[in-house]
């Protein structure tokens, strides 16, 4: 039952609050408001969205009475409908709106057909399109046309006079770049990761700034791995001989890319016009032709970060031009063209980055929060190495992702994971079971208190959750010195504690104290923050104290 209002209420004044909900019977109302164009017209249609396709009907009725200005702010507010409620009439009376009296009103009906991206939105853009003579309407038709892509929109905009309107020209070279990448979707593009590279070609494979001297290790030397020079520590270059895809037998890799001969940028310092030059340049076309199965599909993107949007456009058209077999495609591309500014040198360096699904860590099915980065995961196994008599221990097991690594490195006694959350302890399961792992046990502990039983540990390897997790709120200097503490005294002697430190200092300090030499330490990247894997090797003689579950 719809609540009374009380008797002084008035619309005007509830709508400019921002969580009003109006009822259906306050639609009509609201519709003059919105066709008014007044101080309440914004806040009456933000209340009348609410009210959808309902809202819509009896604006569109309203609309075929108005004037011209009010017809179009109705207009309008179809099209904004017409964004979310996929129903046939609103889009029959947009494309009716393109021949409407009032340019307004053309323009936004454009607007909003083009986000239908369909092709009925596609044909009847295009045939107004073709009879328009009002230039900003013009433009308006032409970027729709681009958005909704497809054949038709291509050819409509190919066939384009822009009669010296720079403005529309303009608008109409990157319509028809949108046009032409969804026009040849249909099409599937994809990088072969199994064809043996032409001939030896550069690569840089890329981790984890701190992990470089990490993954180096684990590159097949016939391929020259050398850690990069610029000292970030987040990349190894090597030679590529035969298929790309022996890369990924380097399971602390992020990814990895071709890079490109830096171009120097030109007197004016455009640098879209240097991008393009490298993505047309012989050695770039090469690579491209000869891993590219189908269209070659690229997308820009700048190691620095940023959008860069008028830059990536920029270049895109100065390749059509050159060659209009690369096509920018942000969304279906099969490659990424990664931009490295080198501003001491004045150029750019670009790096082809292929975009194919990677086979590591397809276990990865189910997850839990602050959970490990495979490649954290498999850069602490890496440090602890590998011995088929480990009885290895997890004490923050998580999702399992560093007993799943450890298990697909090489042999070992015995598997144990320990978490205070039994859906963690799920998550983990689930994983190791995705790798054919059955056989280690997983159990609810506190990592300061639990003692394994059976055997004890010979490697202790974790990522700790570090506070982002279930630490909230706790002294982690003291926590961590409690965890090594435990886990010291339950450790085989001679064993070894494979872990990463958020508080390096204090945990080498500790680490002292309790009798454990740090073989290993090296500062990471974590995301956002630096941490330190540690090898911590104990040194303590006699046995560890008596197991038993706690």
């Amino acid at each position: 039952m719809t609540a009374r209002r009380a008797p002084d209420f008035r619309l005007e004044d509830a709508i400019r609050d921002p969580g009003f909900s109006p009822r259906r019977g306050d639609a009509a109302a609201l519709c003059e408001l919105v066709a008014a164009e007044g101080e309440l017209a914004d806040d009456a249609e933000r209340s009348l969205l609410r009210l959808g396709a309902e809202a819509a009907r009896v604006a569109m009725e309203r609309a075929r009475a108005a004037e011209a200005k009010a017809r179009a702010r109705l207009v309008a507010f179809v099209g904004k409908v017409a964004a979310t409620e996929d129903a046939p009439e609103l889009s029959a009376f947009l494309i009716d709106a393109l021949g409407d009296a009032d340019p307004r009103a053309r323009r936004f009906a454009a607007n909003a057909l083009g986000k239908r991206k369909s092709p009925e939105a596609a044909a009847a853009l295009a045939a107004a399109l073709a009879v328009e003579s009002d230039a900003p309407a013009r433009r308006v038709i032409a970027s729709a046309l681009g958005k909704t892509g497809g054949d038709e929109a291509a050819r409509a905009l190919r066939e384009l006079d822009t009669g010296g309107d720079e403005l529309l020209a303009r608008a109409t070279a990157k319509a028809s770049l949108m046009a032409q990448r969804t026009a040849g979707r249909d099409v599937p593009s994809s990088f072969e990761v199994d064809k043996p590279a032409p001939s030896p070609v550069p690569v840089a494979l890329h981790c984890r700034a701190g992990l470089a001297s990490i993954l180096v290790r684990e590159i097949d030397v016939r391929l020259a791995p050398r850690v990069a020079p610029d000292g970030e520590g987040d990349r190894v270059l090597a030679t590529l001989i035969g298929p790309p895809a022996r890369l990924f037998q380097a399971r602390t890799m992020l990814f990895f890319g071709f890079p490109l001969p830096p171009v120097p940028l030109g007197p004016s310092g455009d640098v879209a016009e240097a991008v393009a030059a490298a993505l047309t340049s012989p050695e770039a076309l090469r690579l491209l032709e000869h891993f590219t199965a189908g269209p070659i599909r690229f997308r820009i993107a700048w190691a620095g970060g940023g959008k860069r949007r008028a830059s990536i456009w920029r270049a895109a058209e100065v390749i059509a031009a050159a060659n209009p077999k690369l096509v920018n495609d942000p969304t279906e591309s099969t490659w990424e063209a990664l931009v490295h500014e080198l501003p001491e040198r004045k150029a750019i360096e670009v790096e082809l980055c292929p975009r194919v699904a990677d086979p590591r860590f397809t276990y990865r099915g189910r997850d839990v929060p602050a959970a490990s980065h495979p490649t954290i995961a498999a850069a602490l196994v890496r440090v602890a190495g590998v011995r088929p008599e480990d009885v290895v221990w997890d004490p923050f097991v998580g999702s399992g992702t560093e007993l799943c690594e450890r298990a697909l490195a090489g042999p070992y006694a015995r598997l144990l994971g320990t978490d205070t959350s039994a859906s963690a302890l799920e998550a983990a399961r689930q994983n190791l079971a995705a790798i054919g792992i059955q056989d280690a046990v997983l159990a609810r502990g506190d990592a300061l208190s639990f003692v394994p039983r059976g055997a004890p540990p010979t490697l202790v390897l974790t990522n700790p959750p570090m506070g982002r997790r279930v630490l909230r709120g706790i002294d982690l200097r003291v926590f961590f010195d409690r965890f090594l503490e435990h886990v010291a005294s339950v450790l085989e002697p001679g064993g070894r504690i494979a872990w990463i430190s958020p508080l390096p200092a204090d945990s080498a300090r500790a680490a002292r104290e309790l009798g454990l030499d740090r073989a290993f330490a090296q500062r990471v990247d974590m995301g956002g923050f630096d941490a330190e894997i540690q090898l911590l090797v104990s040194t303590r003689r006699g046995r560890p104290r008596a197991p038993g579950w706690r």
